[in-house]
């Protein structure tokens, strides 16, 4: 593959994987596992995971299984942070969601090359190209 590239995965990415979401899950799995490429950087938002654990300790209802979830992703995939600019910047932008807005502040942070996810249309704003992850597995995982 050759080029070095910077990738933020939205949550939703993530959850399929954690709650074996059936539409979606195997596709996600085959983007996750890209991680073992030495030109891919993976990363999710650092208020993802405050997410992600909610979630998973609601569905599987066992904190310490949830973290262990989390533990395993943190071996393949870099924390962005959500820091005090990251949080104006996102308050003063355009964006209708909050959440997503602080998403893309966190991927333009660090310089991120795509943004991965299921819901493009929450990413029409984003100066970073914003993909689906069947695009990006087409694009580069082939």
């Amino acid at each position: 593959m050759g080029i070095d590239m910077t990738v933020f995965l939205d949550s939703n990415i993530i959850l399929d994987v954690f709650l074996k979401n059936k539409d979606f899950c195997d596709e996600s799995q085959k983007l996750l596992n890209l991680a073992d490429l030495d030109n891919i950087d993976f990363f999710i938002s650092a208020s993802s995971i405050t997410d992600i654990f909610y979630l998973l300790r609601k569905f599987i209802k066992n904190p310490d299984e949830a973290k262990n979830h989390l533990n395993s992703l943190l071996e393949i995939v870099s924390i962005a942070g959500v820091d005090e600019t990251c949080i104006k910047n996102a308050l003063n932008s355009s964006w209708k969601d909050f959440e997503d807005a602080v998403q893309h502040e966190a991927s333009v942070q660090i310089g991120a090359d795509y943004i991965v996810t299921r819901n493009i249309d929450d990413f029409h704003h984003s100066f970073i190209q914003v993909i689906t992850p069947t695009e990006f597995l087409k694009r580069f995982g082939e």
